[in-house]
């Protein structure tokens, strides 16, 4: 009877653990990995300067991510991208022409959740951590040598209250299309939440203090390993 109890346990034990490993095997399937790299044209809100027009800045993003699809219709997507970020000032003072260049470079966690109204395409949100790594100001005058100053530095030295926050949240948006061989290309927008700069002298020409915001559009192509 023990042994009769003992082969039962067995099978049953073996039964279950057939059962489990397809499922277990299909989640280890829907856990993918990638790489993905890409451009940013970035700015930053609310820095209206009357002397001075603001442009985009071109930049580069580059990192790592999981694809983890966890129904038809839904993936959760992590990521860990390097990325270019700030804007650019051009303009005319007191007769020179002046070019200001905002480096601000972050060490990105974007946190997407990815919805497929049909295969391959979706569509994407979610937030995003950031953490300052860069802050530097290129400053070219015409009939001068291009200079650059740490902007913390910068602001310490000319008597200006202001500091460039380590960290940023933002909230991303975007379109993606994943073909089967892995590959896939993407557009996304994140819009910060957080102040750049902080300090007394974060004010406009009327002394009204500024919110100043990054905003970046961004243009990527990936690789997903199967």
């Amino acid at each position: 009877m023990k042994n009769l109890y003992l082969i039962a346990l067995m099978l049953v034990g073996g039964i279950a653990i057939a059962q489990d490993a397809p499922a277990a095997q299909s989640a280890s399937k829907s856990v993918k990995f990638g790489l993905k790299a890409g451009l940013n044209l970035a700015r930053m809100t609310n820095g209206e300067d009357d002397e001075l027009t603001e442009y985009s800045r071109g930049g580069l993003n580059a990192g790592v991510y999981m694809h983890y699809q966890f129904s038809e219709k839904f993936a959760f997507q992590p990521e860990l991208l390097y990325t270019n970020q700030g804007t650019v000032e051009k303009g005319t003072s007191s007769g020179y022409n002046i070019k200001l260049t905002y480096k601000l470079d972050y060490i990105a966690i974007p946190l997407m959740v990815k919805y497929y109204p049909i295969k391959n395409l979706n569509v994407e949100f979610g937030p995003q951590l950031a953490f300052n790594v860069k802050k530097d100001l290129e400053a070219k005058v015409s009939g001068q040598n291009t200079q650059t100053y740490d902007l913390d530095t910068f602001f310490k030295s000319n008597g200006i209250d202001a500091k460039t926050n380590t960290f940023d949240l933002g909230l991303n948006f975007g379109l993606g299309y994943e073909l089967d061989n892995g590959l896939n290309f993407g557009a996304r927008y994140s819009l910060g939440m957080i102040k750049v700069f902080e300090g007394d002298d974060v004010v406009d020409e009327n002394g009204n203090a500024e919110s100043i915001k990054n905003s970046v559009f961004s243009f990527g192509l990936g690789y997903t390993f199967n």
